[in-house]
């Protein structure tokens, strides 16, 4: 079977996961079209081919390389498709240039024959961020009209999408989003992450991580922490590692810290965190709190599950399925200030907390019986035979 994956340049843990379980499948080729960071990723792969279609530059490039690159983007993507015989063509974060992505690519795609399958990773981020308007919701229903076969990750989701917009049912699958299998364990202890990051043996320690933004809920954690009771904040840290998704959001969050009374027990890092850094946070961390306003599925609780990090969750999208309260962790009945004090001081009482070493390995456990690229990409692959 021949396969290409069109990742948009956009996040790399889904697609390298997805590629790692397709390529279990030696008699297949699979061809990844991506940015020019992630080529090396993939040498493992010996029947995976990379067409490194996007160069990463600076954001404050001049604009003629910002054009020039994103002409070269466009031109590599569209001669691949002209160029090549009929195949699964499998498209990832279509979210640049909405109507040459979501209708001039995969509308070629099919012209061209081949068979276009999309993952719907969200069916409708504009309308979740508050910016959906009339364009953004034109290109999504010609792109999920054009699309040959959409996967969305949960049952929710696949209800969600057949009520927003009008497709049928059989034309979409729900496979299961795989445990985060890229990024880097070096076996770190948690007394050496803690270290890195200097912060105390004993210190209780909450994580939030990811990109800062405002359906995440970063602000209600903030002023959760000045509720919690002393017997957990005397020897308290929260730690946020992320990159700014939008400046004016980040600013009221940098001011929020300022002024609150927890400041000194914050520690912030609000830019792009290296593949290489991501474990040392993990690590030094008790639990990472996640009290999102709004989300179908979160890549980053897979990424905790990966270190056997314990999560504490919005009851919202699709977090209720990818755990198991009380054992990989605890759900947020609302994510108002009082709930969040009340469920982080819950966790730091409970035995997750008090045995956490054992609760990390049996977590790990759970996650690799129940989220395993190798069966994802059985799913996947098998999902692909059906189109041909």
């Amino acid at each position: 079977m021949k396969i290409a994956i069109f990742n948009g340049a956009g996040q790399v843990d889904y697609m390298y996961g997805l590629v790692s379980g397709l390529s279990q499948f030696s008699d297949d080729t699979i061809d990844v079209l991506d940015t020019d960071v992630t080529e090396d990723l993939f040498i493992p792969f010996g029947n995976v081919r990379y067409y490194a279609v996007f160069r990463k530059i600076p954001r404050n490039s001049p604009f003629l390389i910002k054009a020039r690159n994103t002409m070269r983007f466009y031109s590599m993507q569209f001669w691949y498709i002209l160029s090549h015989k009929h195949r699964i063509i499998h498209f990832q974060w279509l979210d640049r240039f909405i109507l040459v992505d979501r209708i001039l690519l995969t509308g070629l795609a099919r012209l061209c024959g081949h068979k276009v399958v999309l993952t719907v990773h969200n069916i409708n981020a504009g309308k979740r961020d508050n910016r959906d308007n009339s364009v953004n919701r034109f290109s999504l229903r010609m792109l999920y009209k054009i699309a040959n076969h959409l996967i969305v990750h949960t049952i929710q989701s696949k209800s969600e999408l057949l009520k927003e917009f009008p497709i049928d049912a059989s034309k979409v699958s729900v496979i299961r989003h795989g445990l985060n299998n890229r990024v880097a364990c070096k076996g770190l202890s948690t007394e050496q992450s803690r270290k890195m990051l200097n912060i105390g043996s004993e210190t209780r320690v909450v994580l939030f991580f990811g990109n800062i933004d405002y359906y995440k809920g970063l602000d209600l954690l903030i002023e959760s922490l000045e509720l919690l009771p002393g017997s957990i904040s005397d020897d308290f840290r929260l730690v946020i590692a992320g990159n700014s998704k939008i400046a004016d959001y980040t600013n009221s969050i940098i001011s929020k810290i300022e002024k609150s009374g927890m400041k000194d027990k914050i520690l912030h890092r609000i830019s792009h965190i290296p593949d290489g850094e991501v474990e040392q946070y993990f690590m030094a961390a008790d639990c990472i709190v996640l009290p999102y306003r709004n989300i179908y599925q979160s890549g980053v609780i897979f990424m905790a599950y990966t270190f056997g990090l314990p999560i504490i969750v919005s009851d919202i999208g699709n977090f209720r399925n990818d755990m198991v309260e009380g054992k990989t962790g605890f759900l947020l009945s609302s994510n108002l200030p009082g709930e969040l004090n009340r469920v982080i001081s819950e966790y730091f009482n409970s035995e997750l907390y008090q045995r956490l070493p054992e609760t990390r390995e049996k977590i790990k456990e759970w996650v690799r019986e129940n989220y395993s690229w190798t069966t994802i990409g059985a799913e996947t692959r098998k999902l692909y035979e059906s189109l041909l």
